[in-house]
């Protein structure tokens, strides 16, 4: 798949193409938190059979994991929506890790409201995952839906956050 790793335990093969691609998208696209209120990418569709999520419900501060059962090509970067009536809003920008990128070692995420001068790197990944993206500690409970966001077309699959259990100490 354009030199990209098709089969788990693969070295990642990273395609120069690609790289300058995708950074030109993250370069055009400007900082995160210079947009308007809205989905990050209103044409994203919903494909659950392309992604396969660990688990849903979740809590706060957990760690899922994500599958790609056609081994389908993105970024690092995420982004969790959470409906608001017939639209959905940007809430949350996350960046994955998998066992062909590290980058910072543990996956990170940063509010949409705190997204001025923030982007991904330039790594574009294929092959099953899991790709591994950390909720949000600061995130509300209800339904969301989260997406790939990247210069292919994103997909996006439905992720409902529970509320933190606090008797667990």
């Amino acid at each position: 798949m354009n030199g990209y790793p098709g089969t788990p335990g693969s070295e990642l093969t990273i395609s120069w193409a690609a790289v300058v691609l995708f950074g030109a998208l993250l370069a055009g696209c400007g900082a995160a938190g210079a947009r308007e209120p809205g989905a990050q990418d209103p044409e994203a569709q919903m494909r659950p059979e392309l992604l396969v999520v660990s688990a849903s419900p979740v809590t706060p501060g957990q760690t899922v994991h994500v599958r790609f059962p056609e081994g389908t090509e993105r970024g690092i970067g995420w982004v969790l929506e959470e409906q608001d009536g017939e639209t959905w809003q940007v809430r949350y920008y996350l960046s994955a890790t998998n066992a062909g990128y590290a980058g910072s070692r543990s996956p990170t995420w940063w509010s949409a409201d705190d997204a001025e001068n923030k982007a991904w790197p330039a790594v574009a990944i294929a092959g099953p995952g899991p790709d591994n993206l950390t909720i949000p500690d600061s995130i509300r409970p209800g339904p969301y839906r989260l997406c790939t966001v990247n210069d292919l077309p994103n997909i996006c699959t439905t992720l409902d956050i529970a509320e933190q259990d606090q008797s667990v100490s």
